[in-house]
């Protein structure tokens, strides 16, 4: 007898098998967030005890932000904007505030040591001060690749600097005692992490908050704002530790000259006119000169080399150091349409970015140019204008208009600079919380970071970041140990400034070969550098007819790279080739 249909139904009903659990797809997480411009870039930015624990997540949290790996190089999924100035992340903490130490790495102490180790770890940590007399807050700058998916933590943002103490203030980062001074100007002092550099940053408080209604302008800006003044300390070294990294006023790069200055950032300076470009060319016109582009980038990674940045141009990274056309003052026009007369600036300066002419001048490079324009012999100093247009002052024609930077030098041997200063605007666009989504465990393993929080008071989550980006120990970090090298005296800092989710782990023994090999082959170099340099003098107090000037050898010395110059640096020259050829000979069977 067939059952009724309504029996059927209760049936199949009491029979139906629960649904299976189905995988739960990633979610959103908010992370709180601010976004400011800060001269003329932008940059999002975090602090940093506000990301995951695990820093190995930070690299994709950035790119997602900032919506870089985009082929279509319009970052329309994150909040870049396509261009390198718009492509930027700050982390802006208290300067020796210690984070909560995570359960697990105490843990890891008792398993690896013993609970005495881990009570003698919890004491240490709690026994540490403030890390150095007078900072008040840590800022590292991480910089975004656009279509690739590079993280560039070489060097700092001049521009983004000045809105680091304006958001330290609005967020209540800083000492108490700076708030108990109530409205009207304000001094914080900011350490840079990339660069180890002292920064300070002076600027009006008004209401509670940093000021940003003013009559102060900048040019790339539209409208006036509240001024903030930046004084750069000791704004030299920041990459190689020294000045003139390669100990020469000129160097011979490629047939060109050139002038290697590290100051506020590594910068290479050549003039316009050697490569038959007018020196006023705007980044539109620029940009259709695929041909120049390809030979700076040469030069820049050739004299990258000679200045010790890295040991060979494969290793150069992509955003420092800068090249920058410069040329005499003259009438030109720039991007707003306004003409800049040849008596309103000093020199005209075009800098170039991982191949792209900026629209502004970089902060930091701009800083190095009137540096530069400080020492007596340097191609920038050779086509200064004969009157200053500010006293004091150097001033500088960029695409966008021009700058007022100040380099003051030391007293005593005039080419040491103790201090440089710039104005600029900052202004608060948004504060709130961007969002991201966890990679799935499937997904290609980043770079293996260091999941521990560093708690030694001298540093900082985001210097320990900086560190582990480059590939470098943080042991230090735990153990109060000294770092194995220092970066700011470094003849040679590491090179390894960018991640990419298929780098493997540096602490790999193939990253540690080729670590060791580089130091090798940067003593061999500097040492053959020094014998062409040490003949090169020889033949010129040899020389009577006078072939050999110091306008095209200064005193001193140079780097001939590429170039034609004696004999002897022609064997030398051979002889480097020849070891070079060697070396990778020997590397390519290990």
């Amino acid at each position: 007898m067939r059952a009724s249909p309504s029996l059927s139904l209760r049936i199949r009903a009491h029979t139906t098998r629960p649904d299976a659990p189905r995988p739960r797809a990633p979610v959103q997480a908010a992370v709180p967030a601010a976004y400011y411009r800060g001269g003329t870039s932008r940059a999002v930015l975090f602090q940093p005890q506000h990301l995951p624990h695990d820093r190995a997540k930070w690299p994709s949290l950035f790119r997602q932000v900032m919506g870089s790996g985009d082929p279509y190089a319009r970052q329309l999924d994150g909040m870049g904007a396509g261009i390198s100035s718009l492509s930027k992340i700050c982390l802006v903490e208290p300067h020796g505030a210690r984070p909560v130490v995570p359960q697990q790495a105490v843990a890891d102490r008792v398993a690896r040591r013993s609970v005495d180790g881990a009570r003698r770890l919890l004491d240490h940590l709690a026994a540490r001060g403030d890390a150095v007399d007078g900072v008040d807050i840590d800022y590292t700058f991480v910089g975004l690749g656009i279509e690739g998916d590079e993280l560039h933590v070489a060097a700092n943002c001049g521009n983004m600097s000045s809105a680091i103490g304006p958001y330290a203030y609005n967020a209540g980062l800083l000492p108490p005692r700076t708030y108990a001074k109530g409205d009207g100007p304000v001094t914080v002092a900011i350490r840079n992490t990339n660069t180890r550099k002292l920064i300070h940053a002076t600027f009006d408080v008004a209401g509670g908050q940093a000021a940003v209604v003013g009559d102060y302008s900048i040019d790339g800006v539209t409208g006036p704002g509240a001024k903030i003044k930046l004084d750069f300390k000791h704004p030299y070294g920041s990459k190689t530790g020294r000045l003139l990294p390669t100990g020469n006023k000129v160097d011979r790069i490629l047939d060109y000259n050139v002038t290697c200055v590290d100051g506020a950032n590594p910068c290479i300076f050549i003039r316009a006119g050697d490569l038959g470009l007018d020196g006023t060319v705007l980044p539109s016109d620029f940009n259709k000169l695929p041909d120049k582009l390809a030979l700076l980038e040469r030069i820049r990674k050739a004299a990258a080399v000679a200045m010790g940045i890295a040991p060979t141009e494969h290793a150069v990274p992509r955003t420092i150091p800068k090249i920058g056309l410069i040329s005499m003052s003259s009438t030109h026009p720039v991007l707003s349409g306004q003409t800049l007369q040849t008596s309103q600036t000093d020199l005209v300066v075009r800098f170039l970015s991982d191949t792209q002419p900026h629209r502004a001048i970089p902060l930091t490079a701009a800083l190095t140019t009137a540096v530069a324009a400080r020492i007596p012999g340097t191609l920038v100093e050779q086509i200064l204008a004969p009157d200053p247009v500010m006293d004091g002052a150097i001033t500088i024609g960029h695409a966008s208009g021009r700058l007022h930077v100040d380099a003051t030098m030391d007293d005593k041997d005039k080419l040491t600079p103790i201090n440089g200063t710039v104005y600029r605007t900052a202004k608060r666009l948004f504060e709130g919380s961007t969002f991201w989504t966890e990679p799935t465990p499937n997904a290609p393993a980043e770079r293996a970071l260091r999941s521990v929080y560093g708690t030694d008071g001298t540093h900082s989550l985001g210097m320990a970041f900086v560190l582990e980006t480059r590939g470098q120990s943080t042991k230090h970090l735990w153990a109060g140990e000294k770092p194995e090298r220092s970066e700011s005296s470094s003849p040679l800092p590491n090179t390894t400034d960018t991640t990419k989710s298929s780098d493997t782990s540096p602490l790999s023994a193939k990253a540690t070969q080729w670590r060791q090999w580089a130091k090798r082959h940067s003593a061999e170099q500097r040492s053959l550098r020094s014998t062409a340099n040490q003949r090169a003098r020889e033949e010129e107090r040899k020389t009577e007819d006078g072939r050999v000037q110091s306008t095209t050898r200064p005193q001193g010395g140079q780097v001939w790279v590429g170039g034609r110059d004696t004999e002897e640096s022609d064997a030398v020259r051979e002889e480097m080739a020849s070891r070079d050829r060697a070396r990778e000979v020997r590397w390519s069977r290990k």
